[in-house]
């Protein structure tokens, strides 16, 4: 009995219809491989008879090909490998002489057909890497054009930028030496001020071993500052004051907050001279309340030309236990 299926006719999805895209040698080997398919049996599950009008899907899955693989090879749209074609016409060929129907083509004339349309394949793939090689060289050579009109706008502006900022380092260094000039004259005018009034009020001479009052240092302007004998001065003068007020029992929260306010006025120039000066005199505990305050309080631009300054000034572990300290004040707390 007949293997029905629709009213369609026998094989009417071998006839594809081919596209003007379609290459001659793709359209001479899909209209071949059109022609073998209508010579396929399908036997029916649960029947011995074949099928006289079997689906496009039963015939991919006795030729172990995708069903839109061999849609796609029978319509012109891609090459088939040349082992599915080699498949193709062994079924195709066994099939019709056990109908005694002659194949009209060889497995020969088969291999020469892919052949053929391979090598079009190729050279078509080959014309249009070719194009899209200079469409990219075209585009880079015009980027490169563009970057070299980038990067003389660059090192001209880059020059400008240099010009700049040589100018206003000069202006920052003549204002800082002039404020420092003017905080020696106000703290010496200061100073002749109170002997003066201690003169006229009859008060007697100040001791000599009466503890050194500093000056608090005043915050500093934005920019470098060198290591001149006033910033020594001033540093001396913070060590004598800090190790005055413990010596002297004063509270922990005094000696703090001169530390606090030290840092906040300080140079990373000064402050390394400071940390140095303290740890010449023992003051091991002063110089980790320092670096602790310094590495929390900071932002790290100012941490690192401190611990580059500390460095400099030969004192490597004060400036890694300002790194340490930095580190461990931005770590992040972890909630209970």
């Amino acid at each position: 009995m007949p293997y029905s299926r629709n009213s369609r006719p026998p094989y009417a999805w071998a006839k594809k219809s081919l596209g003007s895209d379609v290459s001659p040698a793709r359209r001479e080997l899909a209209t071949t491989l059109q022609g073998l398919c209508p010579l396929l049996l399908i036997a029916p599950k649960g029947g011995d008879a074949p099928a006289h009008n079997p689906t496009q899907g039963e015939v991919a899955a006795r030729l172990k090909m995708c069903e839109s693989a061999l849609s796609r090879a029978l319509s012109g749209k891609v090459l088939p490998q040349r082992r599915s074609v080699e498949i193709l016409f062994t079924a195709a060929s066994t099939d019709a002489a056990r109908r005694d129907i002659e194949v009209g083509v060889t497995l020969t004339d088969l291999y020469q057909l892919h052949a053929k349309a391979a090598a079009e394949q190729n050279s078509e793939i080959a014309s249009q890497l070719s194009t899209d090689l200079e469409s990219a060289a075209s585009r880079l050579r015009a980027a490169k054009d563009e970057n070299e009109q980038l990067r003389g706008a660059y090192e001209e502006l880059h020059t400008q930028h240099e010009e700049l900022r040589k100018q206003t380092s000069l202006k920052a260094d003549s204002l800082r030496a002039l404020q420092r000039k003017y905080k020696v004259l106000r703290r010496e005018a200061a100073s002749l001020r109170e002997r003066t009034s201690h003169l006229e009020a009859g008060s007697p001479a100040v001791s000599p071993d009466a503890p050194v009052i500093a000056p608090l240092p005043v915050p500093r302007q934005a920019g470098d500052r060198q290591r001149t004998e006033l910033d020594t001065a001033a540093a001396r003068n913070v060590a004598r004051r800090a190790e005055t007020l413990r010596d002297g029992g004063r509270q922990a929260d005094e000696v703090l907050a001169l530390l606090r306010h030290t840092t906040d006025a300080y140079s990373p120039a000064e402050t390394a001279l400071l940390v140095v000066l303290l740890t010449q005199e023992g003051q091991e505990d002063l110089v980790r309340d320092l670096l602790h305050i310094y590495g929390r309080d900071k932002p790290d631009r100012e941490v690192l030309r401190t611990s580059l300054e500390l460095l400099r000034s030969g004192a490597p572990t004060s400036a890694e236990a300002l790194l340490l300290a930095t580190t461990e004040a931005r770590r992040p707390r972890q909630t209970p």
